[in-house]
């Protein structure tokens, strides 16, 4: 099911991935933080594509890879928990053929690698709250912390576990396990402190796309969720019908409710009033990667036969019609690739390079407003087409455009670029997007304006223009 998307083009985000890697070891720290990231996941992608090389595969293999295992392990629980091999078999084909983890598991960042993570964090966290052998307390905190490492957005799925697993500590060892393991990540996560806290100050940024009242979030969740319903429908029959069960499996049943939901629910608080915009999927992704475990503990309840046969085979079909991708061609219809090669092709046929400006719709480029922005904002700013996918050597005049007032130029273009240039410019979005940024463009001067060009080759959501300068030809007056 991953397969068919591995040679897409990438889009901006993952492009972000390949420039991370694309130069020396010692330019991932700083080019990681300047897209909110830790450097972490990206050391491990900087040593593979040394030995395999850097394109689309090599930069979204290990996302297939984890994402298998994920699918692997939740599956493993499911049957352990259930004893019952076609609900496990069903749970795992529910993980395999959901949108979003055929999204993660094909897409070039850490998100795959964080989903596998927070499994194997939720099932230590059980057995920790039931206070068993003390390795479960040392795994959960080595894994908090790696995948807060991988992703600094884990740290509001980990800390809502702990939380969840306060609550849920009946024995005395198993609450001084969570207060060791507890103190053991505090100190792990003190050396970040300074960079979480540049990020936060820079959390209004994030509500420019994430919104408590969001459509797509409603209906991820809402669509996820529905996956749960025929288990519900199951677990209320054999309440109805007062069939006994272990309280061992009440207990994880409720403990895993807790774990899916209140993330999300402190996500959308978060979001409604303003405190940090935190309800979109990619911050909530560990706690969508529990689900098939929630439907594992309500499916373990239900006693083998038709009600449990009926409840698992009805999931697969709600997640079939609601959860599996309806394009098979394309997830994400950023086509960079092939807009980059019909821009190349066009610049070897013209008398001199262009100067090229991109728009590639980065939040963090606003900084370049600013007379002192740096080159590595520029080269951020830029790295569509900077790394994987390149415009010829020969154009050496390159300029990044901000996120707020796109098309409005930058001081550095202002101060270096000469007005006589053809101007190529690559937007991301679509054609009207393209059109309203090379508006904006065309009204900053006064002294000549352009003939613009739309070629053929165009993507979906990337798009390109060629700006040709117009200056007026000055009649003298008669005598």
């Amino acid at each position: 099911m991953r397969i068919p998307f591995l040679a897409e083009s990438l889009w901006v985000d993952e492009l972000h991935t390949a420039w991370v890697v694309a130069d020396g070891i010692s330019d991932i720290p700083q080019r990681a933080a300047m897209g909110n990231q830790s450097p972490l996941y990206f050391f491990g992608v900087w040593a593979w594509v040394q030995v395999v090389g850097l394109d689309e595969w090599s930069l979204r293999l290990p996302s297939v890879i984890a994402s298998a295992l994920s699918v692997g392990v939740v599956t493993a629980i499911a049957y352990r928990w259930t004893l019952n091999i076609w609900a496990a078999a069903g749970i795992g084909l529910i993980a395999a053929m959901d949108y979003d983890a055929i999204f993660y598991g094909t897409e070039a960042r850490t998100y795959a690698l964080v989903q596998l993570v927070a499994v194997l964090q939720v099932v230590s966290a059980w057995h920790m709250t039931r206070g068993e052998h003390p390795k479960y307390g040392f795994a959960w905190c080595v894994l908090s912390l790696v995948n807060f490492y991988l992703h600094y957005s884990t740290m509001l799925f980990s800390g809502c576990l702990a939380l969840v697993m306060l609550t849920f500590c009946t024995t005395r060892q198993a609450r001084v396990q969570l207060l060791i393991a507890g103190g053991g990540i505090a100190v792990g996560l003190l050396v970040s402190l300074p960079h979480l806290a540049a990020i936060f100050a820079r959390r209004g940024n994030w509500a420019h796309f994430v919104s408590a009242f969001s459509n797509n979030e409603w209906t991820r969740w809402g669509t996820l969720l529905a996956v749960l319903l025929p288990a519900v429908i199951a677990l209320l029959a054999c309440w109805w019908r007062k069939v006994p069960t272990e309280s061992i499996e009440r207990r994880r049943f409720y403990f895993l409710t807790a774990v899916v939901l209140l993330p999300i629910a402190v996500a959308w608080t978060t979001t409604a009033t303003g405190i940090a915009a935190l309800f979109l999927g990619r911050f909530l992704f560990s706690s969508e990667a529990t689900l098939p475990l929630l439907l594992a503990a309500m499916l373990a309840i239900v006693p083998p036969g038709w009600l449990s046969r009926g409840a698992i085979l009805a999931a697969v079909l709600v997640a079939g019609y609601l959860r599996l991708p309806q394009n098979w061609e394309t997830m994400r219809g950023e086509d960079w690739r092939s807009v980059t090669e019909a821009a190349s092709a066009r610049i070897e046929t013209m008398r001199s390079p262009p100067a090229v400006l991109v728009a590639a719709g980065l939040i963090e480029t606003d900084i370049l407003r600013t007379p002192t922005a740096s080159e590595p904002w520029e080269a951020f700013a830029r790295l569509p087409i900077e790394t994987i996918y390149a415009l010829p050597p020969e154009v050496t005049e390159r300029f990044g455009l901000t996120h707020t007032q796109t098309g409005q130029p930058t001081p550095r273009y202002m101060s270096e670029s000469d007005p006589f240039d053809t101007v190529v410019l690559i937007v991301r979005g679509d054609a009207a997007r393209a059109d309203q940024v090379a508006e904006t463009f065309m009204r900053s001067f006064t002294d000549h304006v352009y003939e613009v060009e739309t070629p053929e080759d165009q993507a979906q959501y990337v798009q390109w223009r060629i700006l040709v300068p117009q200056f007026p030809i000055l009649v003298p007056p008669d005598d």
